[in-house]
Formats: C-alpha cells, structure tokens, sequence
C-alpha cells in the first residue's frame, strides 16, 4: 500500500467510527513522515517521543462521554496540523480533536487567538465552535433525562443561550439578576398594601419596566437574540417567554410564588398564593391581566380554551417553548443547519404534551 493510500485508509476508517484502525499520532509516524517529510508534525511528533515511548500501549483511554484522552503534546501537535497543506491531513486532524472533545477546547482557544498562520487560526475557531456544540447538546440530553421537578429553569434558559453564543460566560448575567431582585426589596419593604402579591409585583414592576427599561421587543418580534436571555438582559428587550423568564428568575430570588403560564400565543407568569390569584403580563410592563382577559386573547386567535392552559407549567415546557419559537424563526430565514440543531434540542428534552 502506498504511503498516500494509507492516510486516505485510516482517514476512511476514522470516518467510518473505527478509531482502532484509523490514524493516531505516534512520534515519528511513518505514514506522515513518508508523505510529509518537512511537515510541522514530525518535529512536534518527535519532540515528545521519549515520554510517548514510556506510556502504556493499548486502546486509548475514552472518558464517560465518549471523547478521547490524549496528552498535551498529541493534542498539540493536532491543532498544528490542521493549518498543513494537506487536506486529507486537516481532516484527521479535525476529527481527532472532535473526539478529544472538551480536553482539547482550552489548546484550541489558545490556538485560535495566537499569533500564528491564518489556516490553522481559522480552523481551530471552527472546531472549537464543534466542540462547544456537543458539549451543549449532551447538556440537553442530560437535562431531557431529569425528572420535571429536577430541571433548573435558570441554568436551562442559559444553556440555551449557549446554542447562539458558545463563548457565553454565564456568571456576569447572573450577578446581574442578582442586582435586580436586590433593587427590588427597598420598595417591599415600603410597601403598605392589603394585597401582599399587587404590592410584589408593583415593585418588581417598576425595578424592570421604569428603572431598567426592559420592554417587550414589537419592532423585531422574530429576532433570535429576543430568546437568548444573555441578550434580553444585555439589550432589556425581548418577547414574551423570555421577559417572563426574567421575571420567574427575579421572584425566584425574591421567594415570591409566581410561575410560568404557558398560554398559547402569548406566554404570561401567574402570582398564585392560598389568598391571592392573578396573571401578570411580562411583555406588556408587566400588567395584571384577568381570567376574562386571558380568555378573551384566545378567542381572538381562534383558540378553544382549555383550563390546563391558565395553569403553571415546569421549565421543561418553558424551556421547549423558547426552543420551539427559535425552530420557527431559522427555518423562516432558510437558516437549516440551525433550525435542525434546535429541532434536535427540542427532541431530547422529551416534552409530553
């Protein structure tokens, strides 16, 4: 078999899911070195051979998930080959580091930030973004497995945010939010009201809609970031789920008993305590709505009412409800790869309607 035949073999195997058969780096791999004598990877290869040759041989080392062990030096020298002239080269490479999955992600950032030539730069951005992909999609399969009860609305709806922004840190919107119910309770503690929960939202209220500005977004209603809640907070707009989240995540951290009403067309948050009951309208400042009302924006869409629908609803339906309008929004705008990854999404968090 001819040096370039085996490359293209082993490439083919890798493809195939056959890792055993496929390439690996190994110091001084003939293979490369008959083909690409002058390449990066042989120098790279050779630099750390003597520790490579004292490791134990066998099947490589695969974590839970499926990814790869390798060391620093293997996972080094990849990210060097994928700027080489070869593409076949560039492949195994990439897929490699694929399969290395989040050990490689810290290399790969350095990689695509560093000073060093255009193609691999541009390459490692590209398998990073992979990488970080996966990582948030087996997030979601892990997060589809859990119980109602046990599913976290803040730490879904920021997951989500990872999908439109893989190098989202979540930790600053958090302190936000923070900030936010902490501006809240000076106006609680004022309060003079007979109705504990109008006192409560007139104060969280006035903290978002006139203080801080957020708004319902009407100008750019399908705009995906209106459901990334990064972006609601950063921009203080957004639609009606996402607003509601924010407000779900404020009473959270308020202890207040408001949730999450997945009224069709037109999500809203319901304060419900043993003496008071009564709907609030995130997207519309936050305003106290009726029963009637509710009823009324039903029938106006030609929809028949049905008493679940004015009822609370865990995250898992909060969460696909975000995860369904921006299904909708990519495939209007002809965006497949996205729309297809969300769709994706939408499966494993197995939402029983």
């Amino acid at each position: 078999m001819r040096p370039a035949d085996r490359v293209d073999y082993r490439a083919k195997n890798l493809a195939a899911g056959n890792p055993g058969s496929a390439f690996s780096i190994q110091p001084g791999d003939r293979i490369l070195d008959s083909v690409y004598p002058s390449s990066k990877y042989s120098a790279l290869a050779r630099r750390h051979g003597e520790s490579h040759r004292q490791e134990k041989t066998g099947s490589e080392d695969v974590d839970p998930r499926g990814h790869v062990k390798k060391t620093t030096n293997e996972i080094q020298a990849l990210i060097t080959l994928l700027g080489d002239d070869d593409t076949k080269v560039r492949d195994i490479a990439r897929e490699h580091l694929l399969q290395i999955g989040q050990d490689a992600a810290t290399y790969l950032r350095q990689a695509a930030n560093a000073d060093v030539d255009g193609k691999t730069r541009i390459e490692a951005r590209h398998v990073l973004a992979k990488i970080r992909q996966e990582d948030v999609i087996n997030s979601f399969y892990q997060l589809g497995l859990l119980d109602d009860e046990q599913i976290d609305l803040e730490h879904a709806v920021f997951l989500l945010a990872r999908v439109g922004y893989p190098d989202l840190e979540v930790a600053p919107f958090q302190k936000e939010l923070d900030e936010l119910a902490r501006s809240v309770r000076p106006r609680l503690a004022d309060a003079r009201h007979t109705q504990p929960g109008r006192a409560l939202v007139e104060a969280i209220n006035h903290t978002l809609f006139v203080e801080e500005g957020f708004h319902g977004n009407v100008d750019e209603y399908y705009d995906p970031d209106n459901s990334y809640l990064n972006r609601v907070i950063e921009r203080r707009t957004g639609i009606p789920v996402s607003l509601s989240v924010v407000y779900l995540l404020i009473a959270r951290r308020l202890q207040a008993p408001i949730y999450g009403v997945n009224l069709p067309v037109h999500f809203i948050c319901q304060y419900r305590a043993a003496d008071e009951t009564f709907f609030i309208d995130p997207f519309h400042q936050g305003r106290v709505i009726t029963r009637a009302e509710c009823l009324k924006l039903l029938h106006g869409s030609g929809i028949k009412f049905e008493e679940n629908m004015l009822q609370p609803v865990p995250a898992r339906k909060i969460i696909a409800r975000m995860v369904r309008n921006l299904v909708l929004i990519h495939a209007q705008q002809e965006e497949s790869a996205q729309a297809a990854l969300l769709d994706r999404i939408l499966k494993m968090l197995r939402v029983q309607e």
